[in-house]
């Protein structure tokens, strides 16, 4: 595997900003056995997204995520995005939705021809606030990914918090995503916009837009175990008739032992199985 390091100069946030791409390589050894090209002789690409109290680092440090590439022989691009954005162009802040759905996608394309742009080839997952992030843009742009993966999280803005003055310090930068990112008092003040997931499904059902096959996982002690519930009883309501959408939890918390052990299996899920089996 290659894995390349990346100072991006965005136009959508006006700065410069940082992503990690890791690329299989053509050898065969005990831990790659190639690389999973399409028809077309293009890589396949899987883009994690990082939770809230990470960077664009989260996923190579607390992973096992390039030994899992290599295993398949995919790319994956692990962009950067900042606490409070979920993932949206906020109204007090950065663009970091057109960013990631629009700006990057093409710099990425252009830098990189041996990554397929076709929608069946690309698919997008995170892990908490990214997990929220990868269905916003599954269900907002279900033209560009053939399938969407959310570990530990669900429709964000159903999260109850307690009273700002009592919260716990991990959860201090909740309070900002309403007023910075939704521009709006609260969390649930967002509901019927474009930063409301179950919003998001309402306006694709039916649309005969292509819609992207669903996988959501949660850990049964997670915190945020009754939105994930939620979210997916919602999701497989509205689109589960139109679309393959699979909800599964096990023994787990809202940490990297959980997504570690199951991001392996989200993409085995995806079908990117390992290529040392037959798929």
């Amino acid at each position: 595997m290659s894995r390349l390091l990346i100072d991006f100069s965005s136009q959508k946030l006006h700065m410069s900003t940082n992503l990690y791409v890791i690329l299989p390589n053509t050898n065969l050894d005990f831990f790659s056995n190639g690389v999973r090209y399409n028809k077309d002789g293009k890589l396949k690409a899987v883009w994690l997204l990082h939770g809230m109290g990470d960077d664009y680092t989260g996923w190579l440090r607390y992973s096992n995520v390039e030994r899992y590439a290599m295993a398949r022989g995919i790319a994956v691009i692990c962009p950067s995005s900042v606490p409070q954005s979920m993932y949206s162009d906020m109204v007090k802040g950065l663009s970091y939705f057109s960013y990631i759905a629009d700006e990057l996608p093409a710099f990425i394309h252009e830098t990189f021809p041996q990554i397929s742009m076709d929608r069946e080839d690309n698919y997008i997952a995170g892990l908490s606030m990214g997990g929220y992030g990868a269905l916003k843009f599954g269900l907002s742009r279900p033209e560009q990914y053939c399938k969407v993966g959310c570990l530990s999280c669900g429709n964000i803005i159903d999260l109850e918090l307690p009273p700002e003055p009592e919260e716990e310090n991990f959860l201090t930068p909740f309070y900002g995503v309403a007023r910075n990112a939704f521009g709006v008092p609260t969390m649930k003040d967002a509901t019927g916009t474009k930063d409301d997931l179950h919003h998001l499904a309402d306006e694709l059902a039916g649309t005969g837009r292509p819609i992207p096959d669903l996988y959501m996982y949660c850990g049964e002690n997670d915190f945020v175990r009754s939105i994930s519930d939620q979210t997916a009883s919602y999701l497989k309501e509205k689109l589960g008739d139109q679309t393959n959408f699979v909800y599964k939890t096990g023994p787990g918390e809202h940490n990297w032992d959980f997504w570690d052990h199951w991001l392996p299996i989200m993409l085995d899920d995806f079908g990117l199985t390992s290529l040392f089996e037959k798929e």
